[in-house]
């Protein structure tokens, strides 16, 4: 019985710290940074847009350069100087599967600004992907809501799904500092309880 209890207290625990994964779109050059990340359920992962305007979309490993029915989309995210105030984070759900991804701007995935969520090391790699997207006959931008499938921040607040194409629409206030603080506060108090539980 105390086993159980503390196996399911440990769990509870454990998945207050999900880690997020910083993905550099497009500084100084064409690419995701990196371009595989590996997360497991529960991650997040926070794309940080640079100069001068890019996005990202997820597609399907067969079709690099167009938007995945019911995927994820930043819209553009401008910037002229330095990284844009404004970043795109997604919920890994599904780490059993690759999710794949790419820049709309321009003809930017045919130029290789291609990337994953969990790429296998064989068979269809990221290294697949890119070479894939440069044969692409057109960037295909989707139809649907900037911030789509993910959430939409802005200097410490954030926006989901219906936040407008540029990244200025209305935001609601998440504050990420105090997530945090939250988050280690439960886990502490997950953790207490577990040990008084034994």
């Amino acid at each position: 019985m105390r086993f159980s209890i503390f196996t399911a207290a440990t769990a509870l625990v454990s998945s207050v710290y999900a880690a997020d994964h910083l993905v550099v779109v497009g500084n100084g050059s064409l690419t995701f940074e990196p371009n595989n990340v590996k997360a497991v359920v529960g991650d997040t992962v926070t794309f940080k847009f640079w100069p001068k305007n890019h996005s990202v979309a997820q597609a399907a490993f067969a079709k690099p350069c167009e938007p995945l029915a019911n995927g994820f989309w930043s819209g553009f995210i401008p910037s002229t100087q330095k990284a844009a105030a404004t970043t795109f984070t997604y919920e890994v759900k599904n780490a059993s599967a690759p999710i794949w991804f790419y820049c709309t701007q321009g003809s930017h995935c045919q130029g290789g600004m291609v990337g994953a969520i969990n790429a296998p090391t064989s068979g269809n790699t990221v290294e697949k992907f890119i070479e894939a997207s440069k044969n692409a006959s057109d960037n295909v931008s989707p139809t649907s809501t900037a911030g789509s499938g993910g959430s939409l921040a802005s200097n410490g607040s954030a926006a989901g799904g219906g936040a407008s194409g540029n990244g200025t629409g209305p935001a609601e206030n998440t504050n990420g500092a105090a997530t945090l603080q939250y988050s280690s506060a439960f886990a502490g108090a997950m953790g207490m309880f577990a040990y008084l539980l034994i």
